[in-house]
């Protein structure tokens, strides 16, 4: 299985070493003749400096690379979303974009796909900094501020402080299933429900709206054991359930009371993970209702329960 990974100058090291990470753990776990092989592949070959200096060595110039791909894979960096790149290079990535089984963006990519005309139609995650700009730039792309890792038919896009790793495990999971998955993480010490980044929605956007979706989150924080229904947050912030609904839609594709349930999951995670309370106080210090509520929303957005999920953390803080 050949994941061709295409770097470029000012990419964050980050994003590739949670990508050689994953793959170089999975291929301890798997046969010879089933491993990943991992090529990088940049505008030029020879040394790529990231954005904190390090520096990588890229083997293959993009015009050089004639090997078939089963995974075309691109990472970015903030120089993407303010010049455009070559258009022979976005040439020969449409080509083998096209060509290949799979392909996928980590955070800044997106700008490249975009570039190339692959993001049309598409439903792609986004970091809450970038989602604006992406948008506007790329406006028949369906942009996710709301999720880290998206897979919409052939393509697989992941945003966060961890994207790399997301979209890693998330090839490792279609291949292989979860099993191996469990496996990796466990290897690399990480937590398999814990979501990447929990971001909050600070849209950088021209418009007023965006900050009051700052300030509903800024509300649900200070008065999370709270009863916080669509009528109170509104109230909160000054304006009418109506436009509070189509301000969470147009922005977070997501409801306000949909939007409460992920941060009170969030807090729920965190004592979880820290404190040894019963579920009854975990439960009423997030504001859910009992800890039968905070069971079944749990199942709903993590597919397993709180029990579970307190078991998974601390078994994996060990195995690290």
């Amino acid at each position: 299985m050949k994941v061709a990974i295409v770097v470029l100058d000012g990419v964050q090291a980050m994003d590739i070493a949670g990508l050689l990470d994953v793959f170089s753990e999975a291929n301890c776990l798997l046969g010879e003749t089933r491993q990943y092989q991992v090529p990088l592949i940049g505008e030029h070959a020879g040394v790529v400096a990231c954005s904190n200096a390090m520096q990588l060595c890229v083997p293959w110039v993009y015009g050089d690379f004639r090997a078939s791909i089963d995974v075309l894979l691109v990472t970015g960096a903030s120089h993407v979303m303010h010049v455009r790149p070559k258009q022979d290079f976005l040439d020969w990535l449409r080509r083998r974009t096209l060509e290949s089984k799979r392909y996928g963006c980590v955070c800044e990519g997106a700008w490249l796909l975009g570039h190339a005309g692959l993001l049309d139609g598409k439903e792609i995650a986004a970091r809450w900094t970038d989602a604006s700009r992406i948008a506007s730039e790329f406006p028949r792309a369906r942009v996710r501020p709301d999720k880290n890792l998206i897979r919409d038919g052939r393509l697989i896009s992941s945003a966060g402080a961890t994207a790399g790793l997301d979209i890693g495990l998330s090839i490792i999971a279609q291949d292989w299933g979860q099993k191996l998955v469990e496996q990796v993480t466990r290897r690399l010490g990480a937590n398999l429900h814990c979501e990447p980044c929990q971001r909050h929605p600070y849209i950088t956007t021209s418009s007023d709206e965006s900050s009051i979706i700052g300030k509903v989150q800024r509300h649900i924080d200070d008065h999370l054991s709270d009863v916080l229904s669509i009528e109170q947050l509104a109230e909160a912030v000054y304006v009418s359930r109506r436009t509070l609904s189509r301000i969470f839609a147009k922005y977070l594709h997501t409801t306000p009371s949909a939007f409460v349930d992920q941060v009170r999951v969030g807090a729920a995670k965190r004592l979880l993970e820290e404190r040894n309370v019963p579920m009854k106080t975990v439960a009423f210090d997030c504001g859910f209702h009992n800890a039968a509520h905070m069971r079944m929303v749990f199942q709903r957005r993590l597919k397993l329960t709180p029990r579970q999920y307190r078991q998974q953390s601390h078994t994996t803080e060990a195995a690290a």
